[in-house]
């Protein structure tokens, strides 16, 4: 009864809006601009129809998620360890600080002119030599590599350090009594310790690198993935594949954060008895 009920409760806004979104539609009579309700959701429902000859929904967001994926996944394999040796160590942490500092206010879409600079439209196959390719790697353009990796980064080496330095000191200096390595302080205390923490991260971070995407896609060099659709249906006024794609970014991106929430529960459920 009290799930129903949230579910309820929970409805109430979306279908004030769905109902405010169909009336403004209805009045205004132009689809180039508001479409209804019911167009949007006829595209939705059919996610393998070819849209403006650019591929069907399910390709788009294969290539968003692959990029994503490729660039989280670099942000949290170099995020994790420096986050965990700043951590621990006074002196790494007095050496990454001063430029962490510096860098983290800077919002990611604003490194994509550096990127497009730097970069240009290489991708992948090309920093091993393959010229011409119709794998997946062929749609993940370095710039967009970075600038997703720039997102993500911050959010998983930030929450790393705070659940490092959130480790109790009687646990750590019990280990040493007991005659524990380096190694395995960190494999059996520190890590253990500290993982709610790295989830946390990786689950922001996974959602900064989400949103990051979207900007990165309307790079030059792109033909796929949620954000190119986005640019290329706005400009031939295909609002309802333009609000699709969007209502698309925000299932995703929840999908995605709900996967990270459930994996951070399962593990972080005896901090909440320890307390």
């Amino acid at each position: 009864m009290k799930t129903l009920k949230t579910i309820v409760i929970g409805l109430i806004l979306p279908v004030i809006i769905l109902l405010i979104w169909e009336y403004y539609a209805v009045k205004f009579n132009n689809p180039a601009l508001l479409p209804r309700v019911e167009m949007v959701f006829d595209r939705l429902i059919h996610p393998f129809d070819n849209l403006l000859n650019t591929g069907n929904f399910v390709r788009h967001i294969f290539v968003s998620a692959t990029r994503v994926i490729f660039g989280f996944l670099l942000a949290a394999i170099v995020g994790i360890p420096l986050g965990l040796l700043a951590g621990r160590y006074l002196l790494f942490h007095r050496l990454f600080n001063p430029i962490i500092e510096i860098l983290r206010p800077l919002c990611p879409i604003a490194w994509i002119p550096f990127a497009l600079a730097i970069f240009k439209t290489y991708t992948v196959t090309n920093v091993f030599g393959v010229r011409y390719s119709t794998s997946i790697f062929e749609h993940i353009q370095l710039g967009m590599l970075f600038v997703i990796f720039y997102g993500g980064f911050f959010p998983i080496f930030i929450n790393t350090i705070h659940g490092v330095s959130s480790v109790k000191n009687s646990y750590v200096e019990s280990a040493l009594v007991l005659g524990a390595t380096h190694g395995q302080l960190f494999r059996k205390i520190i890590l253990p310790s500290s993982l709610p923490a790295i989830l946390t991260g990786l689950k922001v971070g996974l959602g900064v690198s989400w949103m990051v995407i979207i900007a990165a896609e309307m790079m030059p060099g792109s033909d796929a993935g949620i954000g190119y659709l986005i640019m290329f249906s706005y400009e031939l006024a295909e609002m309802d594949i333009l609000m699709a794609s969007m209502i698309i970014i925000g299932v995703v991106g929840t999908i995605l954060s709900g996967i990270v929430k459930v994996a951070a529960d399962q593990t972080s459920f005896w901090q909440a008895k320890e307390r």
